[in-house]
């Protein structure tokens, strides 16, 4: 940057501005008036262009003016986001973190929450978040498009640089309308009654490794859909059929849309763990770390969602 439009000329500038006077602004800056009267003649003669109107007592800004200034104070703020990201990392803390976070601990709740925690102890810190599905999380993290996971599944990768810890269990429950042909049969119920009707799948996001399935028996249809918020909506209307979250069904359950029912070879409990690129050693990655360790922030505030 020429350095006309050094830092200092810039707030320089941006002070005659707001105070519409160069001896106001110089007794601000702690500097001569002729400074300041130098400084924007310099700016001004490099744009080519009058940046204020002149008149005996205060000066005002010209269109150009106007325009120089909104660009100026977007430069400073700039500026002073850079030396507190610099400093941030000289202190250890990320300029960046990208979590993904498996969709089922995903909720708009739990993910506002965990941005304020984030916000609040680390401001410079430019937080990313994205979601995948099973194996996808693996996906992200192996392929270097996420630092930290919330909710990789237990199908650990070999290898790959990648440290863990366990956060818990998801648990499953089958669950479907009380108005459904299967409400009627007795428990548990066959498996060669539940093919009859379609499962409704969330699939695996994994496009580089081997895409994980949920529950889907042999000869049945599978209705794909992109989260379990729809899976679970498309089973209280009866579309089709399938085990969801417990926490997810709980108010539905209690209100009487869905009912939960026994069936022959239920789903097992499915183990979610915190992964982390092993090059990942920042400020707000071990804090997060933290948080989930029992009673920590963040083990609290999903609690409601895991088993342990």
């Amino acid at each position: 940057m020429n350095s006309i439009f050094s830092e200092e000329n810039l707030h320089t500038f941006s002070v005659v501005a707001r105070l519409t006077n160069f001896s106001r602004a110089a007794s601000e800056l702690g500097i001569t008036t002729s400074a300041v009267s130098y400084a924007i003649k310099r700016m001004e003669n490099y744009l080519g262009s009058p940046l204020f109107i002149r008149t005996t007592r205060n000066v005002e800004l010209t269109e150009s003016g106007e325009y120089f200034y909104r660009k100026t104070l977007n430069l400073l703020d700039e500026f002073r986001a850079i030396e507190r990201s610099v400093s941030s990392i000289d202190q250890g803390i990320e300029a960046r973190l990208r979590i993904c976070i498996n969709k089922l601990l995903y909720t708009p709740y739990h993910t506002a929450t965990l941005l304020r925690h984030l916000k609040q102890r680390f401001p410079s810190c430019q937080v990313i978040i994205m979601t995948e599905v099973y194996n996808g999380v693996w996906d992200a993290l192996l392929n270097k498009n996420a630092d930290i996971a919330i909710g990789a599944p237990d199908t650990l990768m070999g290898g790959g640089g990648i440290d863990y810890a366990k956060l818990g269990h998801i648990h499953w429950e089958f669950a479907i309308p009380p108005h459904h042909p299967l409400a009627l049969l007795p428990e548990p119920i066959a498996e060669s009654q539940l093919r009859i009707y379609p499962t409704i799948m969330v699939e695996d996001t994994a496009y580089d490794i081997s895409k994980k399935v949920g529950w889907l028996l042999h000869g049945q249809e599978a209705i794909q859909v992109p989260d379990f918020e729809t899976k679970c909506q498309s089973q209280i209307l009866g579309t089709g059929i399938g085990f969801l979250p417990d926490y997810l069904i709980r108010p539905y359950v209690e209100n009487g849309q869905l009912i939960i029912r026994k069936i022959q070879n239920p789903r097992q409990p499915s183990e979610m763990l915190l992964a982390s690129r092993h090059s990942i050693k920042g400020l707000v990655t071990q804090w997060i770390k933290r948080g989930f360790m029992k009673n920590g922030v963040l083990f609290e505030l999903y609690k409601d969602l895991l088993h342990e």
